[in-house]
C-alpha cells in the first residue's frame, strides 16, 4: 500500500482495532483536518459509537462522563494546535477520579514543527504527569500497522492498570488525509490483555485484624474512585466488627439493597458537637475511597491521635492529605473486607449504639429546623426512579446532599467531578453521561456552575437529562467560608451572575421551568415525564438559606445528648 491518505485510514483504522479489543466502544470527535484519518476510521468502524462535538472543551469532559458512568474507556479525537490543549481540565479530573480516557490527537509531521507551521504547537508530553502512559506513534507505514494496533492496545491496557486513568497517543499524518478507497488493514491481530486484581497478603491482615479486634472503630467509605464499592463486603465487615459505616453519597452506599443497618448518614451533624467527638473517639479507623466531603469529618480524622488508621487503595494512590494514614493496604476492597470480616472479632461496648442515638437526636433537631434545600434533596431521594443516576456539582450542592441525604433502599448512583472538584465543564459532564443511553439522567447544580459551562448545552441534541439548578444569586458556598467576613465577599467571591436561564433554554432548545423549594416535588415530577434535556430553575433566596443553616448548625453545636 503506497497512497499516503489510503495507509493513513488504515493506520488509523488499526488504532482503533486495538483500541476496541481493549475495551473502546464510543469515540467523541471534534471537527477538524489533520484528526481526518481518525476521525474516519473511528466513524466507519462497526464496533465503534461515534458523537461529533464542536468544542473539544465540552467534548472531553463529555467523555468523561460517559467513561465515568459505564466504567469503560472512551476515545477523544481532536485535530492539531490548541484544540488538544482544550482537554486539560478533564485530563486533570480523569487522572484524579481514575477515569480512563483515551486521547488521540492528530499531529503535523516532524518536518512541520519548530518552522512555523500553521495550528502546530507542541504537543508530545503535553499532559504531563496528568497521564498514564503517553507516545508519539511514527508516521504511518505499511510494515507498521500492527505495531499501531499493538501501541492502541498497550495504551488502553495502561488506562486500566495498574492505576486508572487518561491515556495520549500523538499521531502524526502527512497529507493526504483523505482517501479515495477506505480499505481496513488486513491480518491485524490485537493482543488479549488479561488485567490482575491484587490479592491481600493474609500476614498483613492479620496484623491489621489485631489491630481491630474487639476495639471500637470507624469504617469510613468516601467517594468512589474509579470504581464500585464492595458494598456487600464492607456490610459483613461492619456487622463483624460491630462499627458504624460513615458513609459519603458519593460512596453509593447510602443507598440499594444491601445491608444498611451500620450505615450513618448524618455524621457531619453528629460531630458538630463537641462532647460527642469525645466520646466516639475510635482506636481504629479503616478507609476505602477518596477523603470524605465533609469538614466536620476530616477535621475529626485529623484531630485522632494514637489510633491506627488504615487505608484500602487498590491502585497505591495516597489519599491522604492529612497524612494520618499508619496503615496501606494495596488489595482489592472487597477481598480485604472479607478476610477482616472472617477473622476479626467484634467490639464488646455500645459504640454503635452511641452513633446511632446521636444521629436520631440530630434527625430530631432537623425535622424542626432545616434548610429549604433540604427538601429539595428529600424529594429526589423520595422520586427519583430506580437505577437514575445523579450528577452533582461541587460547591454548595454536593455538601447539601452529605447533609441532608438519608439513602434509600432503590439504587441511586452519585456521582461528580470530584477528583479537582472543579466548576467547570460539569454541564458537559452531565450530558455525556446522558449520551451513554442511561435511563433517568439528572443533574443539580449551582447557578455559577451553569454559567462557567453554559456553552455545553449547545451540545444537548438528541439527549434526555434533567438539569436542577440551585439559584442562590451566585457562590453561596462563601457564605459558609471565611470570606463571608470580608467586605469584598460580593465583588471577588461570591460573583452573581444575572442571566435570563428562559431565555437561555429557548435559545439551546431546552424545555424551561421555574420553581421553589416548596414547589419542587411537583415540578419534578412534571418533568420526570418529560422528554429531552429539561432544565428545571430552583430559587433561593440567599439571604434566608444562610439564616437557616446558621440556626440549625447553632442547634446542633449546642444542644446536649
Amino acid at each position: 500500500m503506497t497512497d499516503t491518505a489510503e495507509l493513513n485510514y488504515a493506520w488509523a483504522y488499526a488504532i482503533f482495532d486495538g483500541l476496541v479489543a481493549t475495551g473502546v466502544q464510543r469515540v467523541f470527535i471534534s471537527p477538524g483536518s489533520r484528526s481526518t484519518p481518525l476521525a474516519l476510521a473511528a466513524a466507519r468502524h462497526p464496533r465503534l459509537e461515534t458523537r461529533v462535538i464542536l468544542d473539544e472543551r465540552t467534548a472531553a469532559f463529555m467523555a468523561l462522563g460517559a467513561a465515568r458512568l459505564e466504567r469503560a474507556p472512551v476515545a477523544l479525537v481532536a485535530t492539531s494546535g490548541t484544540a488538544v490543549s482544550e482537554w486539560m481540565p478533564a485530563v486533570t479530573e480523569a487522572d484524579l477520579s481514575r477515569v480512563p480516557l483515551i486521547l488521540l490527537s492528530a499531529d503535523r509531521p516532524p518536518e512541520l514543527r519548530q518552522r512555523g507551521a500553521n495550528q502546530t504547537i507542541e504537543q508530545t508530553g503535553l499532559f504531563g504527569n496528568r497521564v498514564r502512559f503517553a507516545m508519539e506513534l511514527p508516521l504511518a507505514g505499511g510494515d507498521l500497522v500492527q505495531a499501531a494496533c499493538s501501541h492502541a492496545a498497550q495504551a488502553c491496557a495502561t488506562a486500566f492498570w495498574p492505576l486508572p486513568g487518561p491515556v495520549h497517543l500523538n499521531i502524526p499524518f502527512r497529507e493526504p488525509l483523505t482517501p479515495e478507497h477506505f480499505k481496513a488493514p488486513g491480518n491485524i491481530q490485537a493482543p488479549t490483555v488479561y488485567r490482575p486484581m491484587a490479592e491481600p497478603a493474609l500476614p498483613d491482615l492479620v496484623q491489621v485484624t489485631g489491630m481491630m479486634s474487639g476495639r471500637p472503630g470507624l469504617i469510613i467509605c468516601g467517594p468512589e474512585c474509579g470504581r464500585p464499592h464492595p458494598a456487600d463486603d464492607i456490610a459483613r465487615l461492619a456487622t463483624a466488627t460491630g462499627a458504624p459505616v460513615l458513609a459519603d453519597p458519593l460512596s453509593n452506599l447510602r443507598s440499594g439493597r444491601h445491608d444498611r443497618s451500620h450505615i450513618i448518614h448524618r455524621y457531619d451533624a453528629c460531630l458538630r458537637l463537641p462532647s460527642f467527638k469525645a466520646q466516639a473517639r475510635p482506636e481504629w479507623v479503616l478507609r476505602f475511597g477518596a477523603m470524605p466531603v465533609s469538614k466536620s469529618l476530616n477535621d475529626f480524622l485529623d484531630s485522632l491521635v494514637d489510633c491506627a488508621q488504615i487505608l484500602v487503595d487498590p491502585d497505591g494512590r495516597w489519599a491522604d492529605p492529612l497524612h494520618s494514614t499508619s496503615h496501606l493496604v494495596q488489595a482489592d476492597p472487597g477481598r480485604v473486607a472479607s478476610v477482616i470480616a472472617e477473622r476479626v472479632k467484634p467490639c464488646t461496648g455500645d459504640h454503635l449504639e452511641s452513633w446511632k442515638r446521636r444521629e436520631q437526636h440530630v434527625a430530631d433537631v432537623m425535622a424542626g429546623c432545616s434548610p429549604r434545600e433540604a427538601a429539595v434533596i428529600d424529594a429526589l431521594a423520595k422520586q427519583l426512579p430506580q437505577g437514575s443516576h445523579l450528577f452533582t456539582g461541587n460547591s454548595l450542592p454536593v455538601r447539601q446532599l452529605d447533609w441532608f441525604f438519608q439513602g434509600r433502599e432503590r439504587p441511586l448512583r452519585i456521582t461528580c467531578n470530584r477528583g479537582a472538584s472543579g466548576i467547570d465543564g460539569n454541564v458537559a459532564t452531565l450530558l455525556g453521561m446522558a449520551a451513554t443511553g442511561a435511563n433517568t439522567v439528572i443533574g443539580l447544580l449551582g447557578d455559577l456552575t451553569l454559567v462557567h459551562d453554559i456553552g455545553s448545552l449547545a451540545e444537548s441534541r438528541d439527549l434526555d437529562a434533567i438539569i436542577l439548578v440551585l439559584d442562590n444569586g451566585g457562590g453561596a458556598i462563601f457564605d459558609h467560608l471565611p470570606q463571608s467576613g470580608l467586605d469584598e465577599q460580593e465583588r471577588l467571591f461570591t460573583t452573581p451572575r444575572r442571566i435570563d436561564l428562559e431565555a437561555a433554554c429557548r435559545a439551546f432548545g431546552l424545555t424551561y421551568r421555574q420553581t421553589s423549594p416548596e414547589g419542587f416535588s411537583e415540578a419534578l415530577a412534571e418533568s420526570l415525564d418529560g422528554s429531552g434535556v429539561r432544565l428545571l430553575h430552583i430559587g433561593i433566596d440567599r439571604q434566608l438559606s444562610r439564616q437557616e443553616h446558621q440556626l440549625l448548625w447553632n442547634r446542633l453545636e449546642g444542644q446536649a445528648e
